[in-house]
């Protein structure tokens, strides 16, 4: 076969016929074919292992044949395949060329043809390889091709690993393309382009660009080139899971302490702080504080709230208190008589005035235990007792006045 080849190749100027295209001797079944010039584009073809295609032209690194009587077009790698003339079997019979043929059969008299420079890498340098080596020709080597799973259904390295159908030492240097045909790195380096700090992201099996994302090293940023936290998001963010009920954000400290924000399928929203649900926000609106079903606009663990119309009522049912007693008049006539009022405006409202007590002047029956603040309950219960006790005497001089 390689003399025959060698002699198709030596005698192929002489033919007037039309140059067909043949796989070399070192591939077993086929070669892909390319829509372009290139490594990476859409496979549209094979170049079948015995069934020449007739050559259109010849590019840097590639071979153009015809596929179909229709026109239909595609590339192959020079590198994995050899160019005849379709005439060349013909001129062969003549006695004349005899001589030519014992000269190409004899590989020490003559440098040897491609073929056997491929299989035989450790006697002579093979000038495929040295072709690979050229990222501009040869992007991306064909031996990428050859074994792309969704061009051959049936990679073409397990084709060549069989010994039966390849024997030759070949057969060793396509099954390690990682070594031999494709040097780690240059063809990927070369097709990726982007800007510096920018994560890249693939538009293309081998072809890069920047992302949206930028990493400094410590912080990293979404749409910012100036993050301030080891994440910081220029833009909103949505958090959409679609396999359970519940979506949301966790934020767990070293302790094991976990912060949350969470919304559920009946369109509840809840905080969470300390592992524990501290706010919760129904369909409706209402706001509960440690309540997980708020009843009113504004409802507190205690019980008090807020209602619709804009009253604040306080928890004030037996069954939240202990230790009852009943005020004396004394007591509340003492407490009432402490009261101090005074008119006043709040340091950040400047322009509302207010009428009522400085917490720290109150009495002691009245006051809270900080001294920082008033329950308005506390001084309507003084006023009530004193005022009942008021009408009590009222009414024992009614009654002094009637006998």
């Amino acid at each position: 076969m390689k003399t025959l080849l060698g002699l198709l190749m030596l005698v192929g100027p002489l033919a007037s016929a039309a140059d067909l295209v043949v796989p070399i001797d070192s591939v077993d079944s086929y070669v892909n074919i390319r829509q372009t010039p290139d490594a990476g584009t859409e496979v549209v073809g094979r170049l079948q292992k015995g069934i020449p295609l007739r050559l259109v032209q010849s590019v840097p690194g590639w071979h153009e044949v015809e596929l179909d009587d229709e026109g239909t077009r595609g590339f192959v790698s020079s590198d994995w395949a050899n160019v005849i003339d379709e005439g060349a079997t013909e001129v062969v019979d003549e006695p004349d060329l005899e001589t030519v043929a014992e000269e190409v059969a004899e590989p020490e008299a003559a440098p040897e043809p491609v073929v056997e420079e491929v299989a035989e890498p450790e006697a002579a340098p093979a000038p495929v390889v040295e072709k690979l080596a050229e990222p501009e020709v040869a992007p991306e080597p064909v031996v990428e091709e050859v074994a792309e799973p969704e061009a051959a259904p049936e990679p073409v390295v397990e084709d060549v690993a069989e010994p039966e159908v390849a024997p030759e030492p070949v057969v060793e240097e396509v099954a390690e393309p990682e070594t031999i045909v494709e040097p780690p790195g240059p063809t990927g380096v070369a097709t990726i382009k982007g800007t510096p700090g920018y994560l890249v992201k693939f538009k293309a099996p081998t072809v890069g660009t920047s992302s949206q994302i930028y990493d400094d090293g410590n912080q990293i940023g979404i749409g910012t080139t100036e993050p301030k936290q080891r994440l910081e998001v220029n833009g909103n963010i949505q958090i959409h899971e679609q396999n359970s009920s519940v979506a949301g954000l966790m934020i767990t400290q070293s302790s094991g302490e976990t912060g949350y924000i969470m919304h559920n399928r009946a369109s509840t929203l809840t905080i969470g702080a300390g592992s524990i649900d501290r706010v919760t926000i129904d369909r409706n609106g209402n706001v509960g504080l440690g309540v997980a079903r708020p009843a009113h606009p504004l409802e507190l663990a205690s019980g008090a709230h807020a209602t619709s119309g804009g009253v604040w009522t306080n928890s004030s049912s037996r069954e939240r208190k202990e230790n009852i007693s009943e005020l004396s008049a004394e007591d509340a006539l003492t407490a009432l008589a402490g009261l101090q009022p005074v008119q006043f405006n709040y340091k950040n409202d400047a322009k509302e005035s207010y009428v009522g007590f400085i917490a720290e002047d109150v009495p002691e029956l009245v006051a809270t235990a900080d001294r920082q603040g008033l329950s308005a309950m506390d001084i309507v219960a003084v006023l009530t007792r004193v005022i009942q006790a008021q009408q009590q005497q009222i009414e024992e001089l009614e009654a002094r006045l009637e006998q």
